[in-house]
Formats: C-alpha cells, sequence, structure tokens
C-alpha cells in the first residue's frame, strides 16, 4: 500500500506551542497494521489566547520500511480544513477508525519513534510539535501491547484472509506482523531479500495433504521488485485461523507483458464534459474530494481522484488482488473532461449515480461510455493526450 499525497493546507500554529498544556480529548488509529500502515489522529485542548483551542494532530505511519513518516497539525482550523485533511490520510486505507487511549497513543508513536531510531530514518518535521508525546519514552507492557495489535490488527474471519495477509507480511520484511499471524517455530525470513517489494496478486488453492487437524494450501503469488516481476510459489499450513508451517517451494521471473495479462481486468468508463470554467471548477475541488470520498493527487494533465473501499474486505479471497481495494477513478482533465471508471459494471452504474446527486452533476454533460478488455485510463493520464476520445482514436489505429 502506498503512501498517500496530503493536498491539505496546515493551519497556523503558535511557535511556542509545544510550552502550552494539552488536555486530551479523544484519539484513533485505524485497523489497518496487517496491510502494513496507520494513521493516527489525536486531538486536543490547549490555551490559546483566552481561550482553549483545538489542537490536531494526524501521523502516518509505514510499518514495513519508513516508519513514523508524516505529521500535519491544524489548530482551531475550519472544520472543511480538518476533513480534507483526514480523507486524504484515510481515505486510502478502507480502515475502521478505532478510539485508544492517552497511553496507548502514547505507547505507540514511542514504538516507531524508536523503529525509526533503529533504521536510522529522520522523524517528520516540527518534531517539538509532538516531543511530549514520545518524551519520556512510553514502553507498553507484553499484555498492554497485545490488546493494542489486536485493535490495529482488525479481526481475522478465514484461512484465506489469514494466508494473504501473512503473505503480505513476509514480502514487506515485517516480521512483527507475521509473526502475530503465525502460531509455532519455523522461520519467517524466506523471503527477506525481497526489498520495497509489492504483492501484487496472489492464487490460493488447498493441498491434498492435512496435519494435525491443520489444513496445507499452495499459493502463486506474483511480486514486484524495482519494476521487475516474479511468480512465487510457498506452501503454508493453517490451524485455527494462524499460520503453523510455512516453506519456499520455488520462483521464477515474468516478463512485463505476462504480469500485465495476468493483472488484467476489464475497465468501464463514462466520460463527462465539465461546463464550468477552470476557475469555477477550481473553487468546488472539493465536492469531488469530500462529497465523492476519495482521495486526489496532481498530474502533469490534471488531478485524480481514487475512490477506494470502505474496508479491506478484498483480501478476504482466494485470488487477491491488490488493486482491488479500489471503487472507481475519476480523473479531471486540464481540458474540462472527466473521465470516470470502474472495474465492473455494477461499480461504473454506481459511480454514476453518486456523481449524479453531487453538486456539480448539473454542470456535468455525460458524452460517451465504454468497456474495455483491460484497462486504458491510465495509459491516457501518462500519455500526452488532451482529449480522451483523441487517445482512443490513436490507439485503435495502433
Amino acid at each position: 500500500m502506498t503512501k498517500p499525497k496530503l493536498t491539505v493546507i496546515e493551519g497556523g500554529l503558535a511557535a511556542s506551542i509545544d510550552k502550552r498544556p494539552k488536555y486530551f480529548l479523544s484519539a484513533y488509529v485505524t485497523d489497518t497494521r496487517l496491510m502494513g500502515v496507520l494513521a493516527v489522529h489525536a486531538c486536543w485542548k490547549i490555551p490559546y489566547g483566552d481561550e482553549l483551542s483545538d489542537f490536531h494532530q494526524f501521523f502516518y505511519i509505514d510499518c514495513e520500511e519508513m516508519g513514523l513518516e508524516t505529521y500535519k497539525s491544524f489548530l482551531d482550523s475550519d472544520p472543511s480544513e480538518i476533513e480534507m485533511a483526514e480523507q486524504a490520510l484515510v481515505g486510502g486505507l478502507g480502515a475502521s477508525k478505532i478510539e485508544i487511549s492517552e497511553r496507548q497513543l502514547m505507547g505507540l508513536l514511542t514504538e516507531y519513534r524508536l523503529f525509526n531510531e533503529n533504521h536510522k530514518l529522520p522523524l517528520p518535521e516540527k518534531y517539538e510539535e509532538y516531543r511530549f508525546l514520545i518524551e519520556p519514552e512510553t514502553i507498553l507492557t507484553p499484555e498492554e501491547s497485545h490488546i493494542l495489535m489486536k485493535l490495529i490488527c482488525g479481526e481475522i474471519r478465514s484461512d484465506y484472509q489469514t494466508i494473504n495477509y501473512f503473505l503480505m507480511r513476509c514480502f514487506g520484511r515485517d516480521y512483527t506482523g507475521a509473526a502475530y499471524l503465525s502460531e509455532g517455530k519455523f522461520p519467517l525470513d524466506l523471503y527477506d531479500n525481497y526489498r520495497q517489494a509489492t504483492f501484487c496478486k496472489n492464487v490460493i488453492d488447498k493441498d491434498a495433504s492435512y496435519v494435525d487437524g491443520a489444513t496445507a494450501y499452495m499459493c502463486e503469488s506474483l511480486i514486484e521488485m524495482n519494476n521487475c516481476y516474479e511468480t512465487v510459489i510457498s506452501r503454508v499450513v493453517v490451524r485455527g485461523l494462524k499460520i503453523v508451517d510455512f516453506e519456499h517451494c520455488s520462483g521464477f521471473a515474468v516478463s512485463s507483458a505476462e504480469a500485465a495479462m495476468m493483472l488484467s481486468k476489464p475497465e468501464f468508463v463514462t466520460v463527462y464534459e465539465v461546463l464550468l470554467s477552470e476557475q469555477d471548477m477550481d473553487e468546488n475541488i472539493g465536492e469531488l474530494t469530500i462529497t465523492l470520498n476519495t482521495v486526489m493527487s496532481v498530474h502533469d494533465n490534471g488531478r485524480l481522484f481514487m475512490a477506494f473501499k470502505p474496508s479491506n474486505s478484498h483480501v478476504d479471497s482466494r485470488i487477491f488482488r491488490l488493486s482491488n481495494d479500489v471503487r472507481g477513478i475519476y480523473f479531471l482533465t486540464d481540458y474540462s473532461q472527466l473521465i470516470m471508471a470502474a472495474y465492473s459494471l455494477i461499480e461504473i452504474q454506481t459511480l454514476e449515480r453518486k456523481l449524479a446527486a453531487c453538486p456539480l452533476a448539473p454542470f456535468l454533460m455525460a458524452t460517451a461510455k465504454y468497456e474495455f478488455k483491460e484497462p486504458v485510463l491510465f495509459e491516457f493520464i501518462n500519455s500526452d493526450f488532451e482529449d480522451f476520445e483523441d487517445f482512443l482514436e490513436a490507439i485503435k489505429d495502433d
């Protein structure tokens, strides 16, 4: 899972904020530990002027590589500003927000401050604002750590979910996460040579063998690392939703073309003409972010809005695809086109209904609908074309 790009405007903070008392109001963490990332939000009251003001802190944690990576803060900001910050950070995680105590908050942030220290990683800027959370260190007891880990990992419901999360953690070299899903003594670091690997796809099939009431599975995983692809075959044994044995069977390189075929799926596209001026659209761009529950990123020829599914239920599947957490895509070009895409007919119809209920709907006119055997929208985004129909004519000629 990739780090979201925050596009919010920071609230103004006084230079002396680190010296002011802070009164804890609430905090939450996402239950996405097994996806390899966490988002944290803490809210405080602090004396500011003659009143107590709201102070919001957001943290983004990469549990695999980068540790405590991003920090944003807001003092007495407009609620819409806080909402946009939260959407940018949490919107793409498929997360539930789990309420935690002040001690759990401090223990979690201490853990990843130490992670950064052990891996020689810098902490986010404005350390003085969140120093009070990690100095002095809050070290949770083993029992407290286990309770917090259960909260941030969410509920495991099936063997498929256990296996997909376990292999994802192993390829991410996140052995704390892998150990949480394991029971017994066997090596977890069989894939330690994979660095910054992406777990793109996994296909699970039952093996014929059973051991002491456990079930064995053969897994075919498609991994991407440094723009190269590899298929890796693993055998895992599950008992009581825990991995009790694990072995690497084989692996072989696959070409980019072969990987594209393995990851291919249909794409449904609806094209709209935007009937607003560029300035008016810029002033109302928040409607595409907040109303449609999307995460925005900026590209050379427009802005991309990703709508994610509300949970990570796609992990609970015999055939796992990393991209199956995406509900749909909106791409607003710099040339007055809004292009919407989804990977099933039901999903594109759902997106069309949501867009029709959006305040921007009266200023959008549908001009075309397409069904493609494989995704093309990202090819258009990365092309030099300004108009989607012109792009389609070009690739049709090719």
